[in-house]
């Protein structure tokens, strides 16, 4: 499997993780629907093209995937995982939570809206940072 391939198959399963766990991705869908009906930035005349940046802590869970595909240590290997890799994997998390709370800075007169979307984003970078560090250390569950 090449590595755009895995890192396909590792978002599929941080995706799984999402359906699982479906309460609390229902949730946040909730609020975001109900935060985007009550005031949706799309629809306002004040709309900027920096509201596009609410989907900024994507592009970190989109570098924590592809850590972990470039990064993977095959699990039928009898050697012992580096630890730095999974090092990465959490560096990678804590700056997406700080890019979220720029986000939410950012996006103001709709905070509630920012809040909810990258709490959702957040819930999937989640996922995605425990199968990529599944991936680098070869121990999956």
């Amino acid at each position: 499997m090449g590595r755009i391939q895995y890192t396909a198959w590792l978002a599929e399963q941080a995706f799984s993780a999402l359906r699982y766990y479906w309460p609390v991705t229902v949730a946040l869908l909730a609020g975001v629907v109900a935060t985007l009906a009550l005031k949706s930035p799309l629809r306002s005349s004040q709309f900027r093209s920096r509201h596009l940046l609410i989907f900024s802590p994507l592009a970190v869970t989109l570098l924590i995937l592809i850590w972990g595909a470039v990064m993977e240590h095959p699990s039928t290997s009898q050697s012992v995982a580096p630890s730095w890799p999974s090092y990465v994997v959490l560096a990678l998390l804590i700056v997406q939570v700080l890019v979220s709370i720029w986000v939410i800075w950012a996006m103001k007169g709709y905070r509630w809206f920012s809040a909810f979307t990258v709490a959702l984003e957040q819930w999937f970078g989640l996922a995605s940072a425990f199968v990529a560090a599944a991936s680098v250390t070869g121990d999956w569950l």
